[in-house]
């Protein structure tokens, strides 16, 4: 039976939030950037085929989901000076930076080679990707055990998140037409947000801290998996994110051809995406108090409802520029500003609800295999995307027929909209409050101090 008194943890100090959260920055600078414009990128800059495109993103994804848990193993039994995660982003900033320039060297490539070099430079980022963003999300958990903390922490890096979303949104394309436009533009644009994130990583390695005890038994590849075998609230999230990620990648890179061939006006990206990502970040206070007093699960299917409805209008009406456009791009991100917080607060709470269940603690095994089962649900959207967009007739920088036009905004709204309600239905079942928290953290502690006793 668990015991229902509290145990108590200090709170983290703000520094320390602050010191994690901007890590999020920095990966965001890549991550994002790779969600909004690498597939217009490879088929509006580099002339490659939507569906040869979307192919080479998804097996990125799918490889780099494929690596996230072995690195997660790694990471979990990882023994340094300086902690199990911190180390990676101190000696990984640099690689990671120069892999994420690589892929937008103009290389005077063309046909297949230029498909292959696309593959490769990809392949090697996502890799290097994985090595620096895994330790990443995993050390929040060994931050600290306090679940309303982690809210809190998870709050703050979706700020900054989105606060790089908002930056990339209001820059990208303007400063690649300031740097040269096409693939110049893009490569210059790439050598600036790799310098940032490399001054981010290392700010973020300074300022964290770890509270794993060194001393702690590794556990083994059986002991994890057993772990994530009882862990039905991990379940339930791994399912939640399949179907999220595909739907958001629907959403997300459709927007931009909508806009360009539906809308006809290429540069209302930005606005819309500043609009959309400056909601998101202005809803984590309100999605904070929600989560406070009443549940992360309530805060999750309240963002999907408002979601889901927002995409059937926004089908139906089919905005053009104005204000309709304007508000319905707007409260997109505010519901999605629901999912990004509670998404990222959820996961750490299973790390103490397989512990509880398996006496194994494994947080790098259930950060790799959450991250696995996302990059894999991403690469599967974006290449789906990729054969759904020739598929229904697309054509880079062509006009579209009305066919076309239709079917861009079916993958814009409908799908995802239809997604939205099957994630909602999963989450509708997430066990996980503050309260049985607490209590599993208070369970786990004593077990811990039997185990000494008995030592």
């Amino acid at each position: 039976m668990i015991n229902k008194s509290k145990v108590h943890i200090a709170p983290l100090k703000l520094g320390q939030k602050l010191g994690y959260a901007v890590g999020d920055f920095g990966l965001n600078l890549f991550f994002t950037f790779c969600t909004l414009f690498l597939l217009y990128y490879y088929t509006d800059v580099l002339g490659l085929s939507a569906t040869l495109a979307g192919l080479i993103i998804m097996a990125a994804l799918v490889w780099e989901g494929v690596f996230d848990p072995l690195m997660g193993v790694i990471a979990n039994r990882t023994r340094s000076r300086f902690g199990r995660y911190r180390p990676y982003l101190l000696y990984g900033a640099l690689p990671l930076c120069v892999s994420f320039v690589a892929m937008f060297v103009p290389t005077g490539l063309s046909g297949g080679a230029l498909a292959l070099y696309a593959l490769a430079a990809h392949l090697v980022f996502r890799t290097i990707y994985t090595v620096v963003g895994i330790p990443y999300i995993s050390l929040s958990a060994e931050m600290t055990r306090d679940s309303q903390e982690r809210s809190h922490i998870a709050g703050a890096r979706m700020l900054f998140a989105m606060a790089c979303g908002l930056t990339l949104s209001a820059l990208t394309l303007p400063l690649s037409g300031l740097f040269g436009g096409g693939q110049i533009g893009f490569f210059w644009l790439s050598v600036v947000y790799a310098a940032v994130a490399f001054v981010i990583f290392n700010l973020c390695f300074v300022a964290t801290r770890e509270t794993t005890d060194d001393d702690q038994a590794n556990p083994s590849i059986r002991q994890m998996m057993d772990m994530l075998t009882v862990n039905r609230p991990l379940q339930l999230l791994l399912g939640a994110t399949v179907l999220a990620s595909v739907g958001s990648t629907m959403a997300g890179k459709t927007l931009l051809y909508y806009l360009k061939y539906d809308v006809g006006l290429e540069s209302a990206l930005t606005p819309a995406l500043v609009i959309a990502t400056g909601c998101a970040a202005l809803s984590i206070p309100f999605w904070l108090f929600v989560t406070a007093r009443r549940s992360k699960r309530v805060v999750w299917l309240s963002g999907a409802a408002i979601a889901a409805v927002n995409s059937v209008i926004f089908y139906l009406l089919a905005p053009r520029i104005g204000p309709a456009l304007w508000l319905i791009v707007g409260l997109g991100g505010f519901a999605n500003g629901a999912f990004y917080l509670t998404f990222w607060s959820m996961v750490p709470d299973t790390v103490e609800y397989g512990e509880w269940k398996t006496g194994t603690r494994a947080e790098g095994a259930i950060y790799g295999l959450v991250s696995l089962t996302q990059k894999v649900a991403l690469g599967l959207g974006v290449g789906l995307l990729g054969v759904l967009l020739d598929a229904v007739g697309y054509r880079p920088n062509a006009a579209q027929s009305p066919q076309t036009l239709e079917g861009i905004r079916i993958l814009l709204t409908l799908v995802p909209a239809v997604l939205t309600l099957v994630v909602a239905s999963l989450i509708w079942f997430y066990p996980i409050t503050h309260t049985l928290h607490h209590r599993l953290v208070r369970a786990i502690e004593r077990r811990r101090g039997r185990s000494n006793i008995v030592s």
